[in-house]
């Protein structure tokens, strides 16, 4: 089967700054290496770190690059990637949705001219989250193309079931809709150094207490709300550390109220960290936090990767957290946008040394039902359904 990834961004072998990527379109990867080691022929179409066209072929991969020549509200503009793509011959058309439109007009474009079936995972809603026109306008626009994607998509993929109810668009397609988790590569966070070797790697104290953050610096993921409990945990537990990994639009306004609460002393803004650095982050941590507050979000691969590395979790109420999270057992649910709320359960597991250990025990113990092995034969059946219609 000839099969044509659609994604904004497709990580590069080697990590490059100036290409930042998030969890969808680490999803888009793994699942693509996990489809080529089946047998399949994989194409995927995405943007280039630079302005020049590129092809990267390694074994039945071959990753199409087109040329970026600019970049609005973060994402890259590539003009080839609409029309090029159809040079190329693929049995099924397989697109990411995430934030960006130009992907999504490609594989609408290409299934339609050349007839040929639409798969589309959903990776969550995109809601305004600013005031400004130009961007509640792009956002609008985007939703629209969005709209046009799952009218066409023989099957969508939801990574959460709990999603699907929750999504102000999925469901209007409830009767197409399967879910198909995220995975993760186990052997990845399996690293052989010891939580004190990984964090002098990274420059991290040794003998301080890890909260970690992980992930993109936007108000969905609510790191603010996590700075504004940090004064709590810090009055509790003064030898605590809050390390922010990650980099996006709020990176300035939370130093500013880094400062402003006066905790600069606590946080540690380590900035985007590339796939080969995660482990380190993850294995020098004590507790993994994620307080988002928007319902956009569906299936954080953090929580998978904290969980490989066996960290217990303490994340907001979320209805679709529950497909990985089991409050008391491998995490905390907090009350979503509630500093107090997080920062209690924060208090507790760092004052609980057995209760830490046994949540992240139990948290490695469930993630073995999530490798991209069996992620992929189920992504497979779908296939075969789709191109059987």
């Amino acid at each position: 089967m000839k099969i044509g990834y659609f994604v904004h961004r497709f990580p590069y072998s080697n990590a490059t700054k100036n290409y930042k990527y998030g969890g969808g379109e680490v999803v888009a990867y793994n699942l693509a290496i996990s489809m080529a080691k089946r047998g399949h022929d994989i194409h995927v179409f995405t943007t280039s770190a630079t302005y020049k066209d590129s092809v990267e072929k390694n074994g039945n991969i071959a990753v199409h690059r087109y040329g970026t020549l600019a970049q609005i509200l973060q994402r890259g503009i590539s003009p080839n990637l609409i029309l090029k793509p159809l040079k190329h011959e693929v049995d099924i058309v397989h697109v990411h949705i995430g934030s960006s439109p130009l992907e999504l007009i490609t594989a609408l474009l290409y299934t339609k001219l050349k007839k040929k079936p639409l798969v589309a995972t959903y990776h969550g809603d995109v809601i305004p989250s600013r005031k400004s026109i130009a961007y509640r306008s792009s956002v609008w626009l985007y939703n629209a193309v969005v709209r046009k994607v799952l009218d066409s998509a023989d099957i969508i993929i939801s990574p959460s079931e709990y999603y699907i109810n929750e999504s102000i668009f999925l469901g209007k397609y409830h009767d197409k809709v399967v879910s198909i988790p995220n995975g993760i590569n186990l052997e990845d966070f399996d690293i052989p150094y010891s939580k004190k070797e990984c964090r002098e790697k990274l420059r991290l104290p040794t003998d301080k207490k890890i909260i970690l953050f992980l992930g993109v610096l936007h108000p969905k993921k609510g790191p603010d709300i996590l700075l504004k409990a940090m004064p709590r945990v810090i009055s509790i537990i003064p030898d605590s550390e809050l390390v922010i990994a990650g980099d996006g639009i709020m990176r300035k306004e939370l130093e500013e109220l880094s400062e402003k609460l006066r905790i600069n002393d606590y946080v540690n803004f380590a900035g985007f960290v590339p796939e080969n650095l995660k482990p380190l982050y993850y294995n020098s941590a004590d507790v993994f936090c994620l307080p988002s507050r928007m319902s956009t979000e569906v299936f954080p691969m953090v929580l998978l990767e904290a969980s490989a590395s066996g960290l217990p979790m303490v994340v907001s109420d979320l209805n679709t957290f529950k497909c990985i999270i089991e409050d008391g057992y491998n995490g905390l649910f907090t009350k979503r946008g509630n500093k107090n709320s997080l920062a209690d359960a924060i208090i507790y597991l760092l004052e609980n040394e057995e209760a830490r250990k046994e949540m992240g025990r139990n948290a490695r113990e469930k993630v073995e039902n999530y490798s991209w092995e069996r992620i992929a034969e189920m992504t497979e059946k779908v296939y075969e359904q789709v191109i059987s219609y």
